[in-house]
């Protein structure tokens, strides 16, 4: 794959940013490459490019949201702590660009969803969140699949997530984590007023419906994205196109990062390295 250009998405407010926007903006120029900086969805794209998300996790998002609609693979380079969907951290900037330039990386395929009720419809690499629109929080959902009615949820809401999301506010719920790429979607509760409500992994190609008893707020990777009510019926199903990210040859694998982020090492292994 040659690299003709490179779309770069930048979480401004680090103050890292500028820094790393300057030297891609020289490495590309050397190198006759196109340094696009993008803040809006974009959609036309040649297939000689990638993106480059340039913030973490949140602006992996982001970027994944940005470029839904193309098939263009995705670099996260976090200039903070390691996270779940970056591949490098900013010292490493130069040397991560310059794998992906000389064709060192992989590409990991990662299932989106797809949500739509009333006239409204979208795509979401972590998760929807579905909460209660009154102070309390308090709602009542029912969610049913292909087989029929799976259980009603009164409580705070519901997280509907990707393998991908696992990881996310969904682990914060106590839902499980899902080694990506694989390809189900997960329903969390949130603080259930039902003791025996769990978490359950439905297959990739199930249509989830979740129908609220009483108004609700949905957001979508952390972004809202409207309102529902009682007669409404939120569809939920995989998306018609993955999100695509790159990973860098020899690069640390997810159980190198779940042990960074939550401590998962074998005790005697933590000795060792201590």
């Amino acid at each position: 794959m040659k690299i003709a250009r490179i779309y770069i998405v930048t979480h401004r407010t680090k103050p890292e940013a500028q820094a790393a926007l300057e030297a891609m903006s020289a490495w590309c120029a050397e190198r006759r490459v196109e340094a696009i900086p993008v803040s809006e969805a974009v959609t036309g794209v040649s297939e000689d490019a990638i993106v480059l998300a340039l913030g973490g996790d949140g602006t992996v998002l982001r970027a994944a949201t940005l470029f839904a609609e193309t098939a263009l693979p995705i670099l996260g380079v976090n200039l903070g702590s390691l996270g779940f969907l970056t591949q490098a951290g900013i010292d490493d900037l130069l040397r991560a660009i310059e794998h992906v330039y000389d064709g060192a990386f992989t590409i990991e395929e990662r299932m989106r969803l797809r949500y739509d009720w009333r006239d409204a419809s979208g795509t979401a690499l972590n998760d929807l969140v579905i909460t209660g629109k009154a102070e309390s929080r308090f709602c009542e959902l029912e969610l049913s699949w292909g087989d029929g009615l799976v259980s009603a949820y009164p409580g705070d809401g519901l997280i509907l997530a990707t393998a991908t999301g696992s990881t996310a506010y969904s682990l914060s719920a106590g839902g499980p984590v899902i080694v990506p790429p694989a390809d189900c979607i997960l329903a969390t509760p949130l603080a259930a007023h039902k003791l025996g409500i769990r978490p359950v992994i439905f297959p990739a190609d199930e249509v989830l419906r979740v129908r609220p008893q009483r108004a609700v707020l949905l957001s979508a990777d952390g972004d809202p994205v409207g309102e529902a009510g009682p007669g409404d019926e939120i569809l939920v199903r995989r998306g018609d196109r993955p999100t695509r990210l790159i990973r860098l040859t020899g690069s640390p694998g997810f159980f190198h990062v779940l042990d960074r982020k939550l401590n998962w090492a074998d005790p005697e292994e933590r000795r060792s390295s201590a």
